[in-house]
């Protein structure tokens, strides 16, 4: 389970790499310095064979014995114990050797290649030659040129006897090993104790990332991810809030849309079940007393039915109006028009209205007012739709005022009345199709419910906007914007 854990992983990753880097440090350490040590105790030591060839030189140059030179190697092993003094001749055959060690040498030839190259370079050049004890390890050496017997000869010193290397060993298994160790697991600590607390500290932001997720998958929509700075997760963490934001933004808005569907079936039902049932009601009275009803009975129910006929083919068609223009179904027919004379036709069109309810209407448009291109059509049904919602919600004796004037972006059209006015709980839904307030506004038997919907649907439709204000005493104010 713990390996599970994003932190836990990385963290055993970074210990597996510490512990190869100190590893391969140690090594590299001690190799560096051994060879670092032989390098330099070779060109300390680059003239001991010159000197010990001319000690012996007096010995060697004719017929000699091992014992006409003892003394003089003795002397020179008393002053440098630990080296190995072979004496070779022009083929490298070892003549004779001195040693500490008592036991006899494994290989009687060296290879005379890194000799004569010493000699060339005047021990200046790093040249590791043969071991005559072991082949598989090469030592750093001091070679000097020695006539023997009459012919070309060699002295050959290894600077690193085995009585070096033992010493060299216990002091490599005490000293330098338990100092390294111990160095190397006190590093291994900080580093790791400081690695993964940083570890801790970075990936803190990915376990809140993840619970944020977390919480968002189990429900909680409001749950985001508070984050700091600029790099990789912290994008993230910026890319998961907008996410979760536009995710329960559509939420909301699926769930807007359902209650709004709702709505919809509920007041399409209620709206076409009304003038049905009248419908029925009428025909029902005319087929049961039709003998006993007069001339102007059956006409008023023969009326009635047809105005409830007349209702019913309004709402279906507002219905289809409405969709296609949601559904941007519409191909707008444009033409250049003057809008002041369209509003003044809209008003003569709907004179009756007025006079049968005794409202004063003013009209005051601005001078200059420059001409519109747009879909006459709909401007014209946007128009008449709001002027209507006016007269609808205007109790008689009341006035209504148009006006029309431009600014910096186009056309302004206001429609206000002198009506109850709109509460502010109904103000932001009135565009609604069909929402009606349940106090002041509500429609009369003339009414859609679906005027407003598609007044602002026609507005939006050629890149306007429609906006409704309501002042606290009363009346309300309907503001429609249009580009030139």
């Amino acid at each position: 389970m713990l390996l599970k854990s994003f932190y836990a992983r990385i963290s055993l990753l970074f210990l597996a790499m510490i512990l190869l880097l100190g590893a391969t440090s140690l090594y590299i350490a001690f190799e560096a310095s051994r060879l670092l040590f032989g390098e330099v105790e070779q060109k300390l030591n680059r003239g001991y064979a010159a000197n010990i060839a001319l000690e012996l030189e007096p010995f060697t140059a004719e017929d000699f014995t091992e014992e006409d030179i003892k003394e003089a190697i003795h002397y020179m092993m008393v002053m440098n114990p630990s080296v190995e003094i072979y004496l070779l001749n022009h083929e490298g055959n070892i003549l004779c050797y001195f040693s500490e060690i008592e036991e006899e040498i494994t290989y009687l030839n060296v290879d005379l290649e890194p000799v004569r190259s010493f000699v060339e370079s005047e021990g200046f050049n790093r040249i590791l030659g043969d071991d005559p004890r072991n082949d598989k390890v090469k030592k750093p050496f001091s070679a000097a040129p020695l006539t023997i017997n009459g012919k070309e000869g060699w002295v050959y010193v290894i600077l690193r006897g085995s009585s070096y290397d033992s010493s060299l060993e216990m002091l490599r298994n005490s000293y330098y090993m338990r100092s390294g160790l111990i160095t190397f697991i006190v590093a291994l600590a900080a580093t790791a104790v400081v690695g993964l607390s940083l570890f801790f500290v970075l990936t803190r932001r990915l376990r809140r990332l993840s619970e944020a997720v977390t919480a968002f998958r189990h429900g909680r929509l409001q749950h985001r991810v508070s984050m700091r700075g600029d790099d990789e997760i912290s994008a993230l963490g910026y890319a998961f809030n907008d996410m979760a934001e536009s995710i329960a933004e559509g939420i909301r808005q699926l769930r807007e849309a359902e209650r709004l569907r709702g709505e919809l079936i509920a007041n399409i039902s209620h709206d076409l079940r009304s003038p049905l049932t009248s419908i029925r009601g009428s025909l029902e009275t005319l087929l049961l007393k039709e003998s006993s009803l007069s001339g102007d009975e059956r006409r008023d129910l023969i009326e009635v039915g047809l105005r409830n006929v007349a209702g019913f083919q309004k709402l279906v068609e507002g219905l289809f109006e409405l969709a296609k223009l949601e559904a941007r179904q519409v191909s707008l027919q444009k033409i250049t028009f003057s809008v002041a004379e369209l509003i003044q036709d809209v008003v003569l069109k709907l004179q009756p209205r007025f006079n049968a309810k005794q409202l004063d209407v003013s009209y005051n448009p601005a001078a200059d007012i420059p001409s519109l291109t747009a879909d006459i059509g709909l401007i014209e049904r946007m128009l008449t739709n709001i002027i209507e919602n006016a007269v609808n919600n205007t109790p008689g004796g009341g006035s209504v005022s148009i006006n029309l004037e431009t600014s910096a972006n186009g056309l302004v059209i206001s429609v206000a009345d002198t009506g109850p006015g709109i509460s502010k709980e109904d103000l932001p839904r009135i565009f609604e199709r069909f929402y009606r307030s349940d106090k002041s506004r509500s429609r009369d038997s003339e009414g859609t419910g679906l005027g407003l919907a598609i007044a602002r649907e026609v507005a939006e439709l050629h890149g306007g906007s429609i906006a409704a204000e309501s002042p606290g005493n009363g009346g309300a104010v309907f503001i429609i914007s249009l580009p030139l």
